[in-house]
């Protein structure tokens, strides 16, 4: 069954809708089955159209984050956002949108919050395009890493692509954490000692 899902005609559609879904649904990751669906392709022009049904999944999910991030002040208004984040968004928002994406649910969290904090719509379009094409060749890549060591067999391959997406999630939260660590270790300047001034002698 494994095998008819992977060579079928109708992988590309479900690789879509699977990136797609990732989106809002964090706890269906699509990594697996784009990890494994690119180490059975085979062939140069099936990897290709696995890559572009994922990037256009990749953009549909992120606009639909972005949507209901934006409609999210109708529900959430007693919620402050988080004027880091909104920063970051504001002044680096393609950087953003990349680191955040590797990581366990950043995807969700950043473009939800682009559409919050009110990102412009011209300026989320180049951010999201950036990020999706990232995200695509690098794990289009790691696919075609993993494919010498499949061979091509569908079962070796969808247990390669869920073993890969696991070490790359766990990757990207270890890091999260370090950079947090280290943030929070960092002690806070002590204000500067204020010069004192002579006192008139009697």
């Amino acid at each position: 069954m494994t095998g008819d899902l992977l060579g079928s005609t109708w992988l590309l559609p479900f690789l879509a809708l699977a990136v797609l879904v990732d989106g809002p649904l964090p706890f269906l990751p699509s990594e697996p089955v784009l990890l494994s669906s690119v180490a059975a392709a085979g062939d140069a022009g099936r990897v290709v159209a696995l890559a572009a049904a994922a990037f256009v999944g990749s953009l549909a999910g992120d606009a639909l984050l972005y949507t209901l991030g934006r409609s999210s002040h109708r529900f959430l208004r007693g919620r402050r956002d988080d004027t880091r984040v909104r920063r970051w968004l504001h002044r680096r928002p393609v950087l953003t949108l990349v680191a955040v994406r590797f990581l366990p649910g950043g995807r969700l969290v950043s473009v939800a919050a682009a559409g919050r904090v009110r990102i412009p719509v011209m300026r989320f379009v180049p951010a999201t395009l950036v990020s999706s094409a990232v995200w695509c060749g690098y794990m289009t890549g790691t696919g075609l890493l993993i494919a010498p060591v499949t061979h091509g067999d569908p079962v070796l391959s969808l247990l390669a692509g869920i073993g890969m997406a696991t070490v790359i999630g766990a990757a990207g939260e270890t890091a999260r954490r370090i950079v947090s660590r280290r943030r929070t270790d960092v002690p806070a300047a002590a204000p500067p000692a204020r010069a004192a001034l002579p006192t008139a002698v009697r």
